[in-house]
C-alpha cells in the first residue's frame, strides 16, 4: 500500500472506532428487583382472613355456576375481591366486585364463562383474593 493510503485509513479507522464504542454506550440498562410478598422491610397484612362462598348454579341448568357469593367476615370495606377459578394451573374464569363495606358480595364469572355459566366440571381449584386499595 501506499503511505498516502495508509495516511487515510487511520482516521477512518479512528473514526469507525469512536462510532462502535458510541453505539456501545447508548444502549440503556434496566434493572429489576423483585421480592416475594413479605420478603421486604414491611410486611404486608390484610384484615381479611376467612370467607366463605356460596355457589350460584344456573336456574336452567345446574351443572353451570354463574357466580359466586363471598361473605367476608371482617370486611375492609375498599378495595376488589376476585374469584378465580382453576383447573390445575390453568385459569379457567375469574369475575371481580367492588367492596363497599356490606360483608356479602355476589361475583358473577364474566371472564371465561360462556352464555350459561362456568361448567362445574371444568375447574378443580378456587380462590379467593383480596386486593386492598
Amino acid at each position: 500500500m501506499r503511505r498516502n493510503n495508509k495516511k487515510r485509513l487511520i482516521p477512518l479507522a479512528l473514526a469507525l472506532v469512536l462510532t462502535l464504542v458510541g453505539a456501545a454506550l447508548a444502549v440503556p440498562v434496566i434493572t429489576v428487583n423483585v421480592q416475594e410478598l413479605g420478603q421486604g422491610s414491611k410486611t404486608i397484612t390484610s384484615t381479611v382472613t376467612t370467607a366463605d362462598v356460596t355457589w350460584n348454579l344456573n336456574a336452567n341448568n345446574p351443572d353451570y355456576v354463574v357466580s359466586a357469593t363471598v361473605t367476608i367476615t371482617t370486611d375492609p370495606g375498599a378495595g376488589t375481591l376476585y374469584v378465580k377459578l382453576y383447573s390445575g394451573t390453568t385459569l379457567v374464569a375469574w369475575g371481580q366486585v367492588t367492596l363497599d363495606g356490606s360483608g356479602t358480595y355476589t361475583v358473577t364469572f364474566t371472564n371465561g364463562a360462556s352464555a350459561d355459566g362456568v361448567p362445574l366440571s371444568s375447574f378443580d381449584t378456587v380462590y379467593v383474593v383480596y386486593q386492598g386499595s
